[in-house]
C-alpha cells in the first residue's frame, strides 16, 4: 500500500522527518528495490544513535543516513528530495502547517510531501464483551483525551482528518488521501503469544507511567474524575488478568480498531 501510494521507485531521494529510531525509515528502504538515498531526521540525539546502530545491524547503512534536526528547520537543502514524509509527527506539533511548509521546501519541483497520522473516525471502536456501558465509557474517554490535549497543549491528536486542508494551505497540489485500518485482538491466532504478552506488558507499563497526565487531559476534555478512575481500575485489572493467564489471553475478545490517514500532495 505504501509503495503504491508514495510512488516508490529505485534511485529516489527521500527524507523521513521525525524518524525516531528509524523503524519507518528502514521500512521505506525495504520497499525500494535497488539503490536509493534516505535521510532520517530527528530532534533527539539518542534516537539518532539508536537509529544508526540498528540500521547498520540490518545492513542498510548504504541507503540510509541520519541527521539531527527538527520539523521546523530540516537540515536538508532546498529541493533535494523526491519524497519528504513523516509518520505520527504532526499530531505532536503546535504548528503543523509550518512543518508541512518546511517539508515542501525540501521537496523538489514535482516531488511528493506525505504524512501518516491518526484521525478520528466514526468507525473507531473499542468493544468490551457483554458490557455496553464500559464500551461507551472507553470511547467517550478517548474523545475527551483528544479534546483535552487540544485545549492544554494546542495539539491535534486527530490531525489526520485535517491533513488535506493543511496540505492545501501549504500550497501543495493534487492532494490525495487514503485510510489504513488497524485492528487489535489478543486472541487472533496469527499473532505469537510471546509477542502479544510483550506488547501488553509494554502497554501496561506505559499506562502506569502516563496515567496522571492522561487523566489531566481527559478532565480538560470534559470527563469526570469518577469515570476516569472507574475505567482505569477496570483497564489495569483486565491487563494484569491476561498477563497472568495464557488461556485467558488466548480467549479474550476485547476488540479495538482505529485508522491512520495517509495524505500526499505534490509540490
Amino acid at each position: 500500500m505504501h509503495s503504491t501510494f508514495l510512488g516508490l521507485e529505485p534511485g529516489m531521494k527521500i527524507v523521513d522527518v521525525g524518524c525516531g529510531t528509524g523503524d519507518f525509515t528502514r521500512y521505506l528502504a525495504s520497499l525500494i528495490p535497488g539503490n536509493c538515498k534516505i535521510i532520517g531526521v530527528d530532534i533527539r540525539a539518542a534516537n539518532i544513535r539508536t537509529a544508526e546502530k540498528q540500521t547498520k545491524k540490518e545492513g542498510m547503512a548504504g541507503k540510509i543516513t541520519f541527521r539531527k534536526g527538527d520539523a521546523y528547520n530540516i537540515p536538508v537543502e532546498d529541493g533535494w528530495a523526491d519524497l519528504v514524509c513523516c509518520r505520527t509527527l504532526l499530531m505532536h506539533l503546535t504548528e503543523p502547517l509550518k512543518a508541512v511548509q518546511e517539508m515542501s521546501r525540501v521537496a523538489c519541483k514535482g516531488g511528493t510531501v506525505a504524512a501518516f497520522e491518526r484521525g478520528r473516525f466514526e468507525s473507531f471502536y473499542f468493544y468490551i464483551p457483554d458490557d455496553e456501558r464500559f464500551t461507551k465509557l472507553a470511547i467517550s474517554l478517548g474523545d475527551s483525551y483528544v479534546d483535552g490535549v487540544r485545549k492544554l497543549e494546542g495539539k491535534f491528536f486527530d490531525i489526520g482528518n485535517r491533513l488535506p486542508t493543511i496540505f492545501h494551505k501549504a500550497g501543495l497540489r493534487e492532494v490525495k488521501a487514503e485510510v489504513q485500518a488497524d485492528t487489535y485482538l489478543t486472541s487472533d491466532p496469527r499473532r505469537r503469544l510471546e509477542d502479544v504478552r510483550d506488547e501488553l506488558g509494554f502497554n501496561l507499563a506505559t499506562f502506569k507511567e502516563t496515567r496522571k497526565l492522561d487523566a489531566k487531559a481527559m478532565l480538560a476534555g470534559g470527563a469526570s474524575k469518577r469515570k476516569i478512575d472507574q475505567y482505569n481500575r477496570w483497564f489495569e485489572k483486565w491487563m494484569k488478568g491476561m498477563l497472568d493467564d495464557n488461556e485467558k489471553l488466548r480467549n479474550d475478545t476485547v476488540f479495538s480498531t482505529g485508522g491512520i490517514v495517509l495524505v500526499a500532495g505534490r509540490k
